[in-house]
């Protein structure tokens, strides 16, 4: 998808290439990230690191494709979806949507992703 910040292209890319130095380099200093919406908050780089490693603990591997961009304002909205293989050889697919909040130096200061985080999880523990 050529239509996507270069920061948030990044950040698709050290997601399925499972990055840490790459997911962390497109964030703000004090970034927020609520990934999934509603459980809990990672701020900082000590909050990003934080949930590196549970995408390290969990994921073999990961491939979570955007789908389209809808900008408004200094907002960016991205369907997704993504096929990832656990740990435990267990495989999953899922879909959502990420809400991107690009700061003037163009990294992200925050992220809202919606998506069904137990759904997922049946499907690695089964």
């Amino acid at each position: 998808m050529n239509d996507l910040p270069d920061t948030v292209r990044t950040y698709f890319d050290a997601l399925n290439d499972i990055d840490r130095s790459a997911f962390l380099s497109c964030f703000a200093d004090d970034a927020v990230a609520r990934d999934p919406y509603g459980g809990p908050v990672f701020e900082g780089e000590a909050g990003l690191n934080k949930f590196f490693d549970g995408m390290e603990r969990t994921w073999e591997e990961f491939q979570m494709e955007p789908k389209a961009a809808y900008k408004g304002g200094d907002r960016l909205a991205v369907p997704w979806t993504t096929t990832a293989v656990a740990r435990n050889g267990k495989r999953a697919e899922f879909s959502g949507v990420n809400v991107f909040t690009v700061d003037g130096g163009g990294q992200i200061a925050e992220l809202e992703a919606y998506w069904d985080f137990k759904a997922m999880l049946a499907q690695i523990r089964q």
